[in-house]
């Protein structure tokens, strides 16, 4: 089995999403404020190539505004609220905040096969900053997570998301892209945490929030749970 984690890890899912909104510096913060371990964000590239941290493809849901993040330049993009005031945030601006204090667990956001540039823009700024030993790369695609791999030469952990949301391609909802990737660990939604126990994997599960289903969760073998509030877990961790 590959190993990535000794120990379980908390991480705060777009960092404490449900106080805060979300993938923004105040909901990562939070996340410091309360000593938790790690944090997951989204990273994807706007219309001027800059790195920046939001999970949907467009700013309908999170800014009512029906335009797509590849069609926006930063200088567009940092004035939008999405949330209390709060701004779409730099991949920078992320790591600049949490420095060493957090590990990251990086989600890719790339929709095609195409090289876009942003495999080698997020490697870029991980070793501009020193920060490769705290990262982590994830992605529901495999070829963007296969374009890391080798990139990096394979020196950062990655993880397969999957999920049977029809917007996942059928044959890439129950984990099928593992035999693409070899991956290092896999991030099924908790709804597919058990299925994934029959292959030889570490598995970090999202979305949990209820400390109960937590623990069990961790009595079961998780090695990374992934809470839009983490605040209510912490101590499972800190036990």
């Amino acid at each position: 089995m590959h190993r990535v984690f000794d120990t379980p890890v908390l991480f705060g899912h777009r960092g404490s999403s449900f106080d805060h909104p979300e993938n923004t510096l105040s909901s990562f913060s939070a996340c410091l404020d309360m000593h938790i371990q790690g944090i997951e964000l989204d990273v994807q590239q706007c219309k001027s190539g800059e790195l920046v941290v939001i999970h949907d493809f467009d700013l309908k849901r999170i800014a009512r505004i029906p335009k797509r993040i590849d069609a926006m330049t930063y200088q567009d993009l940092k004035h939008i609220d999405v949330g209390r005031g709060e701004h779409i945030p730099l991949f920078e601006e992320v790591l600049a905040l949490g420095k060493d204090m957090l590990l990251y667990d990086i989600e890719l956001k790339a929709e095609g096969i195409q090289n876009t540039g942003l495999e080698m823009a997020v490697w870029d700024q991980l070793a501009k900053t020193g920060l490769q030993n705290q990262a982590l790369i994830s992605s529901f695609n495999p070829v963007s997570l296969l374009r890391f791999k080798h990139i990096s030469k394979n020196s950062i952990p990655t993880a397969l998301i999957y999920s049977d949301s029809p917007s996942v391609p059928r044959f890439l909802r129950h984990g099928f892209g593992r035999h693409l990737v070899h991956p290092t660990y896999l991030k099924p939604p908790v709804q597919q945490f058990e299925e994934a126990r029959l292959w030889n994997y570490q598995r970090c599960t999202w979305t949990v929030d209820d400390p109960e289903q937590a623990a069990s969760l961790l009595a079961k073998g998780a090695m990374g749970i992934i809470s839009n509030n983490p605040k209510e877990l912490v101590h499972l961790f800190n036990a």
